[in-house]
């Protein structure tokens, strides 16, 4: 039993050993793909990256809501005509 017991340990200590390469691979492969995917926080939790803060919402102007809305209409419009045909 006692080796085991000591079979797991090792084999334990090699997992973290393991998992430690793999983020610093995982932190090389965001550096190397820049900052956008660094800033938005991929990864786990326990990855050792900083918690990035959550982003600001974007307003949409009401000018904006009013065009979208009218394209959709224009849109569902001419698909319900052309399901008639």
């Amino acid at each position: 039993m006692p080796n085991t017991q000591r079979l797991r340990e090792l084999a334990l200590k090699g997992l973290v050993a393991e998992r430690a390469k793999v983020d610093e691979e995982f932190a090389e492969i965001r550096k190397q793909l820049g900052s956008r995917s660094a800033a938005r926080g991929v990864g786990e939790a326990g990855s050792g990256m900083a918690a990035a803060q959550p982003r600001k919402r974007r307003r949409m102007s009401a000018a904006a809501r009013k065009k979208i809305s009218e394209a959709m209409k224009r849109s569902h419009a001419m698909r319900k005509a052309a399901a008639k045909k």
